[in-house]
């Protein structure tokens, strides 16, 4: 059962993570279409740019559209204005920069956009029955299951290696890390990828048989 503040913290939730997915499927498209190195340069200077108007915000200055986006969007007691976003940029900049392959970064920023959208509002949609995890009272087991579904698409783009990269990422996600997720799942299916590479090319013979 869903009492009214759940109710209410899930209508804002919801349009929150629309936003999210939406922001991700913009980074799939540009990477698709432009490529990697395009993407790269666009999230620096969205970066850039995004920095300049997070610092005239936190000093009080009212900003045309990011203002309104922030008092919509952002969640109350956070560092600074933009807070979510700014780690979602910097995440997804850090995956592009730091992992080669095409697929790769498309199916992290999915899991990004849709798994931890699925945790935050499946985790809220479960009400007072809810389930915490006994080393994270902040995250819930049907969060964790949500984001675990969710994240499968992956398969699409990496064939059954995003099954483990779903796995892996969940786990990350649940875990009361002291960074922020946009932050520390990207950051995870880079090291995910360079690891499974280096694993797969050590594995191959010196000569060819």
């Amino acid at each position: 059962m869903i009492d009214d503040e759940n109710s209410t913290g899930l209508r804002f939730e919801l349009g929150r993570k629309v936003s999210h997915i939406f922001m991700g499927f913009v980074f799939i498209f540009i990477l698709y279409y432009f490529g990697r190195d395009v993407l790269i340069d666009f999230l620096t200077i969205f970066l850039l740019f995004g920095s300049v108007i997070i610092i005239a915000m936190h000093r009080g200055l009212r900003i045309p559209v990011a203002s309104w986006m922030v008092d919509r969007f952002e969640r109350m007691n956070v560092r600074f204005p933009g807070y979510g976003a700014f780690w979602y940029i910097v995440g997804s900049l850090l995956l592009a920069l730091f992992t080669a392959g095409t697929n790769q970064i498309a199916s992290a920023i999915l899991i990004l956009a849709l798994g931890d959208a699925a945790a935050t509002i499946f985790g809220l949609a479960a009400g007072r029955q809810r389930h915490r995890h006994f080393y994270n009272q902040e995250k819930t087991l049907e969060g964790s299951v949500a984001f675990f579904l969710f994240s499968l698409p992956a398969v699409l783009l990496l064939g059954w290696q995003g099954v483990a990269l779903a796995a892996l990422t969940t786990v990350v996600e649940s875990l009361p890390l002291p960074v922020d997720d946009n932050l520390s799942i990207p950051l995870t299916a880079a090291i995910f990828f360079n690891l499974y590479l280096n694993i797969h090319f050590t594995a191959l013979p010196l000569y060819p048989m």
